[in-house]
Order: structure tokens, then sequence, then C-alpha cells
């Protein structure tokens, strides 16, 4: 039996493209959640850090901008990184968040490329603001997303993709 999620839920919509944010945020306000809003991803591992109320879910697109001048990934706590490394660091330190990942590429090629993580929800671009509705309160009122085990790469750390 699942329970229906809260109305005071808190959502955290992370995307460059500031049409997106406001085609997500508007209908997510108007049914009473609490959307906060980043243009990418040390933005948004900030906020989520920050924040002094739980997030409880994350909506963010898979191809957030590349980073710009940085000295080190792995000791910058905020680094600016595509989306699905960003929701594998959120993962790291939070076990029971719910993410719905999207993209206006075809899933398909998403996954054929290793972007889609199994078992997250996607949200295909352009949506209805009843699509996303539907999704968001599926998603809350679903398991949290899981720890992906860890799987180091042959140098021992962890590669980003970058995807134009």
């Amino acid at each position: 039996m699942t329970t229906a999620p809260a109305p005071h839920a808190t959502i955290l919509i992370v995307d460059d493209d500031p049409t997106t944010i406001l085609l997500a945020t508007k209908p997510l306000q108007l049914a009473g959640y609490t959307v906060l809003q980043a243009p990418g991803s040390a933005e948004a591992l900030r906020l989520y850090s920050e924040h002094p109320q739980p997030i409880h879910l994350i909506l963010t697109d898979i191809f957030l901008p590349p980073p710009g001048f940085q000295l080190s990934v792995e000791k910058n706590p905020y680094p600016r990184v595509n989306g699905l490394e960003m929701v594998e660091r959120l993962l790291e330190k939070k076990q029971d968040i719910r993410i719905i990942l999207m993209s206006s590429a075809p899933g398909p090629d998403l996954r054929g490329r290793g972007l889609i993580r199994e078992g997250l929800p996607f949200l295909k671009k352009p949506f209805t603001g009843e699509a996303l509705l539907t999704l968001i309160h599926d998603t809350l009122a679903g398991p949290p997303a899981a720890q992906r085990p860890a799987t180091p790469s042959a140098s021992g750390k962890a590669e980003v993709e970058w995807v134009d």
C-alpha cells in the first residue's frame, strides 16, 4: 500500500534552460509544492546541502552545462558535473531522496550511452504540466532512489561524459 505524498513536499528543479524551469515550476506551485531552482549541478549541490528544510525530490536535466575553470572535481564539494553524476553524488549523502531525470534526447539513445540510470523515472521534454504532476506524485509515493554499488573505472576515478 502506497501513501499519498505530503502536500508540503519540496522539489528542486535543476536545468540550465530557464524556460524548462518556468514550465515545471508553475504547475508544481499551483499544486501546492514548494519549488527550488538551480541552473546547474554546482548550484544544486550547494542548495541541497545548505537548505534548512528537507528536499524531497530532485527533477534534473541530464545535460547540464560543462564545468568552467575549477581546480578539482574531487575536492570541490559543489562541482559542475552532468545530471547523472550529480545524482550519484547526492545519493552518496542521502538515502531517502527521490529523483527524476529529464532530457529532450530520446530515452533509448540515452540508455545506449549509459546516461539513464535504471530504476530512476525519466521525463521526456517537452512535457505537459499534467504529465509532470502525475510523475511527481507517483515518484513521491514510491520508494526512494537506491545508491548504485561503487564500480570504479580502470583509473580508479569516476569518469564524466560531457555531451553537447
